[in-house]
Order: structure tokens, then sequence, then C-alpha cells
């Protein structure tokens, strides 16, 4: 890998990848003139669905909110 700043200073590392030549056509084709933009877009999102899957996996152990919510509704349901 290689190291470089681009023209607005951040460092970049240059890498190779391997996919499957339907998922490079369409990346190229999505990226238009910046396949590395497109990529590191797309890396950005799916690292933020990865920690969002995380959070409600977290979330979904404590039981707590759960009660606490059912709790709420049969409250509301009451009055």
């Amino acid at each position: 890998m290689t190291k470089r700043n681009t023209s607005g200073g951040a460092t970049r590392e240059r890498t190779s990848i391997t996919l499957p030549p339907d998922l490079m056509r369409r990346a190229k084709l999505a990226g238009g003139d910046n396949l590395s933009a497109y990529m590191e877009s797309a890396l950005r999102e799916k690292f933020l669905v990865d920690a969002m899957v995380e959070v409600a996996r977290i979330k979904s152990l404590d039981t707590d909110d759960d009660l606490f919510d059912a709790a709420e509704t049969d409250a509301e349901a009451a009055a």
C-alpha cells in the first residue's frame, strides 16, 4: 500500500481489491469518473449500516426497554 496526500491534504492509501466482473462493471458505472470516491462512500454507508445493526442487536438484549414500553402502552390504553 502506498500513501499519498490528495489536493485537499487528506492522506489516502492505495490498495488493490478483487471483485467479480459484474460488481466491478456496476461500480464503475455508478462511480463515473471517480471510482475511488464511490467506493469510499459505499464503505462509509456499509459501516453505518453495520453499526445500526449492532445497536439494534444490543437493544434487543435489553428487555427493560420492552417492559417499559409495554407498561407505558398499557397505561395509555387505560387512560
